[in-house]
């Protein structure tokens, strides 16, 4: 959504497929205004599905396909582009050690479809080096371009306190957000365990759950058994952060390294000069710096992520001082500008 909001459309004719449904996040990139197609493919494998999406590369006349973070992009995609005769492939890859079912075959299945890419993106750092040492991606097919946020969509108008009435939280409460889908490898469960802790020492705190999943129920169960009903808010998906986050202290990642990679939510809320307390996950060391930008905790570790957060509740000149520069780390290295300046010269160098 990011990058196809700030590309040069001037530069580069843009056409946007979706294998199947476009879903909330697809439904905001159809309203860009770019021309699409959707339900290219039907059955879980389909193989017709491949010669329909070969015949509208050709029919395109697709110079270069950018495929996007599924195991079913980069299926359907690698072989259809090949068919078609499109000039540059790019996998634009952001997981890091997902289990996927039969999952030996399915890397297997994975580095042999790498064979047919021109170029892996990988969201960090250390995440191109997972890819060369795990995933055995070529060296000379990697490059990194860092997962990156546009901060305009994170500034208000609202001061802390007008941000805080809105959603009828006290002026002088500790507040404490996590932005991320409601599944298991986010480990919501592991910050509530923290929250118990935490409202012990400060019963005002409210800790705001912004994203919704299959797990809400079970975690609304969770903080009512824990006796924080009235400190925790499940807010659902939210799109425009900016005037909720103005109310926010803290953000936390709780996560376990299933799947995680750069979290972009992590950087939407440093965009907002927020602190971060993060579990040792993926490369979030490269932007959670700890005693700079926020804290790195233990995975599953309640007690080590109340530790971290009532460092920060505890001392406001810290938790302003680590704020600022985290977002300064995202205006100077994370903007969705850079990110789309930087595609665009991959894709003109694969081009010639």
């Amino acid at each position: 959504m990011a990058l196809l909001s700030h590309i040069d459309s001037g530069r580069f004719r843009i056409r946007v497929l979706f294998l199947r449904e476009p879903g909330p996040l697809g439904e905001e990139i159809l309203r860009l205004g770019y021309p699409h197609q959707c339900r290219i493919i039907g059955s879980k494998f389909d193989i017709k599905g491949i010669r329909r999406l070969a015949g509208i590369l050709r029919r395109d006349k697709t110079d270069l396909l950018l495929l996007v973070n599924h195991l079913n992009t980069l299926f359907y995609g690698t072989i259809a582009g090949r068919i078609a005769g499109v000039k540059a492939i790019v996998n634009w890859h952001n997981e890091t050690f997902r289990r996927y079912p039969f999952h030996g075959a399915t890397m297997l299945g994975r580095r042999l479809l790498h064979v047919g890419v021109d170029q892996v993106v990988a969201a960090s750092n250390g995440h191109r080096k997972y890819l060369a040492s795990v995933e055995k991606v070529p060296a000379d097919k990697l490059t990194t371009i860092y997962n990156a946020v546009d901060p305009s969509r994170f500034e208000t108008n609202l001061s802390r306190s007008e941000a805080r009435f809105r959603l009828g939280i006290p002026p002088d409460a500790h507040v404490v957000s996590m932005i991320a889908v409601l599944r298991p490898d986010k480990a919501h469960d592991i910050l509530l365990q923290a929250a118990r802790i935490i409202v012990r020492r400060f019963p005002g705190t409210v800790f705001l759950m912004l994203g919704d999943g299959p797990r809400r129920p079970v975690l609304e169960h969770m903080a009512s058994e824990f006796g924080l009903s009235n400190h925790v808010r499940f807010l659902g998906f939210q799109r425009q952060l900016g005037d909720i986050l103005a109310a926010v202290d803290i953000h936390v990642l709780s996560t376990y390294p299933r799947q995680e990679t750069l979290s972009v939510a992590v950087i939407e809320a440093m965009s907002a000069g927020i602190p971060q307390v993060c579990s040792r996950v993926g490369f979030m060391d490269e932007i959670v710096i700890p005693g700079r930008t926020g804290f790195l905790v233990n995975v599953g570790d309640p007690d080590d992520l109340a530790e971290k957060l009532l460092l920060l509740i505890e001392d406001s000149a810290l938790r302003e001082k680590m704020g600022r520069e985290a977002r300064n780390l995202v205006l100077q290295n994370l903007t969705v500008n850079r990110m789309a300046g930087e595609f665009e010269k991959l894709f003109k160098r694969l081009m010639g």
